[in-house]
């Protein structure tokens, strides 16, 4: 390449990247949870249709304040009166249920009238209200924690809020929390928690990026011992990263929880390509090869296997194109995107810059005993390679037992997901969460759609009724859902409402006659317009509604499928049921991927046996080729089911990207053996002079790659945080076997 053409494609590829810099920022992030639903599927359609008629099932904030010394004091309830009133006329807030704004029915023989839940300014009926609302089921762990010590608050805002206007109503809230100052403040909802992932989704975009940049260029340093070795790859991978991000831009694309991880995956990636081209680089320039010479070779030798890892890291991305989540399938389409930028801008502004640039005089010193650098790397791979044909006995072994243990493992492993399980013990939101879930009713939603079998019939007859009761003390008593909204709810109200309140008669009446007067009751005008959140316009569907503790969907599948068992044994069943709602959405996505998972490694292994199949026009080779890449992910597998850790949204995407990084240095060797073979060289020197000359650049690159990797254990996401561990584990396990058992099974094959 001559300097006029490399100084034509530098400054090109510089005029790309500033119009790249500038799009990137504007790139915008976003975290939408319901992006996460899956899509084109039979339950998400029900839902939408179901929340169409109802509302959405978390468009809610749940609010607990309250004071140490317990909630029955004339100051404490008049500041939680006048909290109350200013939610009430908070900008994006429908409606607020509060203790300190419920009036309490009740029908007596001078007609309705309503009272207070809670006498606010009359202190000296404070003990008669406290022994009152003690004896009320309903409102306990509800709208009252049972210690007394603190009140929760449940404001329903804007059905399918906007994130501006999310955004608005969070700092409205947090002003007001501000302002009051309670002793004890918790608070959970939707738009606290997109808040919160939003925040720090941002700050750990740029602390993986400076965390995977200080530790990459400290390996380039100690590996190449130059400014030189360190600049012309961190130019060549930043620029592939900018244009990247460029391009997500001009598609119309957010940063989303899964896209933040992009630059750092790219990073690492990109730069295996750039360490692979300049460690073959130095290589030829060692052998006396003048500058263009030696980039011609290396291009020519290592341009092709670059390609190919290219393709296959890519492969392995695009097989979460499979998802039917988007921002799973989105991250899968711009890392594979991101991937192949990277190769280009590889082998089109790196000969440039070495064409452009000259190399350090001491790259072109020759091994010996002198260069310690280079001794050192030259003396310690033979030592390992000769140790790997003496030893493969035992290697074998050692592998066979670790597969052996793997599978057992495997076998502890489970599918299950909790909504905030991303969030560390110690996140001021995750202890909000379990907050609500110690004192009151959880915060997972809980939505269960009924219907009736004959279309004659009412929700509120009285056969219908009973069974719907039936339903409900199982939903409390087994599934443990709580705060549930029904028309049994409603009925059992009307009861206490029509015996001055007494909260004995908060039950279904034991007859149909006395059952009439609730009856009577149901066609108060009023009352009609209350129930229009629990019965639809038609009156061919009513909702339980409700809350849980986030037992996780594992359990949740087990609750379903045992209420199932329960739902058949009812003797003449009036109604049917549907599950539904937005976490029973989020719990399909863990099956959907467990499946797509698998169903993605398959594809990413046939594709790259076809590609090696292809490269050596050998079955065998193509075979090779993945099980020391297959192996480490049945070990990582294996120590997640002893580990504990279950396959979810996050972990099932760790074996598709670790697949597809981690078979690209065994293409590397495996390129590398093909063109000694066909320089005729005898099986064993080729093998051997393959991993002399690999091995350096396979250690580095997989160095660079667990560094950048591990970045992400400084995450407060559980998920990135167990993606970094758990793709570091198996790249460190397939480094092994590129450098110990892939000599051993082309050794074997040679033999044969």
């Amino acid at each position: 390449m001559s300097k006029k053409i490399a100084l034509f494609i530098v400054l090109l590829i510089v005029l790309f990247t500033s119009i790249a810099a500038f799009l990137s920022t504007k790139l915008e992030f976003d975290y939408n949870f319901e992006n996460f639903f899956p899509k084109n599927d039979a339950d998400l359609d029900y839902f939408l249709e179901y929340r169409q008629v109802f509302e959405n099932d978390n468009d809610y904030i749940l609010i607990a304040i309250g004071d140490e010394k317990g909630i029955f004091s004339s100051s404490f309830l008049q500041k939680a009166a006048a909290f109350t009133d200013e939610l009430e006329n908070t900008n994006h807030v429908v409606s607020v249920l509060s203790p300190t704004n419920i009036q309490q029915p009740i029908v007596t023989a001078l007609g309705y009238m309503e009272i207070p839940l809670l006498h606010i300014n009359e202190p000296e009926k404070y003990a008669n209200d406290s022994i009152r609302i003690s004896k009320s089921k309903e409102y306990i762990n509800t709208l009252f924690a049972p210690d007394f010590k603190s009140i929760c608050i449940v404001v329903n805002n804007t059905q399918i809020i906007t994130k501006k206007a999310s955004d608005e109503l969070y700092y409205d809230i947090e002003a007001l929390l501000q302002k009051y100052n309670f002793s004890i403040t918790h608070y959970a909802g939707k738009i606290r928690g997109q808040k919160a992932y939003l925040t720090i989704m941002k700050q750990e975009l740029i602390l993986f990026l400076s965390i995977s940049l200080g530790l990459v260029i400290l390996f380039l340093a100690l590996s190449f011992r130059s400014l030189f070795g360190v600049i012309v790859p961190v130019i060549t991978v930043l620029i592939a990263i900018i244009i990247t991000l460029g391009i997500m831009k001009i598609t119309g694309k957010y940063l989303d929880l899964m896209t933040t991880l992009l630059p750092t995956i790219l990073f690492v990636v990109g730069m295996s390509d750039a360490v692979h081209i300049l460690n073959r680089y130095i290589e030829e320039l060692r052998n006396g090869l003048p500058t263009l010479k030696a980039i011609k070779i290396t291009f020519k030798e290592v341009g092709w296997a670059t390609f190919l890892t290219s393709i296959t890291t890519a492969v392995g991305f695009l097989t979460l194109m499979a998802i039917r989540i988007v921002p799973v399938k989105e991250f899968g389409l711009y890392s594979a995107i991101g991937v192949i930028v990277a190769f280009f801008v590889a082998i089109t502004l790196l000969p440039a810059l070495l064409s452009l640039i000259k190399p350090p005089d001491n790259y072109r010193d020759k091994i010996s005993a002198k260069n310690e650098n280079l001794f050192f790397w030259n003396k310690w791979l033979h030592k390992l390679f000769v140790f790997t044909l003496r030893k493969s006995k035992w290697i074998v072994g050692i592998y066979i037992l670790l597969i052996v243990s793997s599978f057992v493992g495997i076998s502890f492993l489970k599918i299950d997901y909790r909504l905030l399980e991303d969030l560390s013990e110690k996140n001021p939101l995750q202890q909000d969460f379990r907050f609500f879930e110690n004192s009151y009713s959880g915060i997972r939603p809980f939505e269960m759609a009924v219907s009736l079998k004959n279309t004659s019939l009412s929700f509120f007859d009285y056969e219908v009724i009973k069974e719907l009761n039936e339903v409900e003390n199982y939903l409390y008593n087994h599934y443990k859902a709580r705060f549930l909204a029904s028309p049994v709810a409603v009925v059992k109200s009307l009861n206490k409402a029509l015996n001055n309140g007494n909260s004995n008669f908060y039950r279904i009446p034991e007859n149909e006659k006395d059952y009439q007067k609730i009856k009577k009751a149901l066609k108060n005008p009023r009352l009609q317009q209350q129930l229009t959140s629990i019965v639809s316009p038609k009156k061919n569907m009513a909702r339980f509604t409700g809350k849980m503790d986030d037992v996780g969907s594992h359990k949740v599948a087990q609750l379903n499928a045992d209420f199932e068992v329960f739902f058949n044994t009812l003797n003449s069943p009036l109604i049917d049921y549907r599950m539904t709602g937005t976490a029973l959405l989020v719990d399909k996505n863990n099956g959907f991927l467990a499946m797509n998972m698998v169903a993605g490694l398959v594809v990413a292994f046939l594709l790259i046996a076809l590609l090696m199949g292809f490269l050596f026009k050998s079955i065998k080779m193509a075979f090779i080729s993945l099980i020391p890449n297959v192996i480490p992910l049945l070990i990582i597998a294996g120590v997640m089911g002893f580990s504990g850790t279950n396959i979810n949204m996050s972990t099932s995407i760790i074996f598709t990207i670790a697949f597809g990084i981690a078979v690209d240095d065994t293409i590397h060797f495996l390129s590398k053996y093909k063109i000694q073979l066909t320089k005729r060289s005898s099986p064993f020197f080729a093998l051997r002079r393959s991993f002399l000359s690999t091995g350096k650049a396979i250690i580095l690159t997989s160095l660079i790659l667990c560094g950048g990797f591990l970045s992400l254990i400084f995450s407060d996401f559980k998920s990135t945080f167990l993606i970094g561990v758990y793709i570091t584990l198996t790249l460190l396990l397939a480094v092994i076997s590129d450098l110990l058992l892939l000599p051993i099974l082309l050794s074997k094959k040679k033999k044969k």
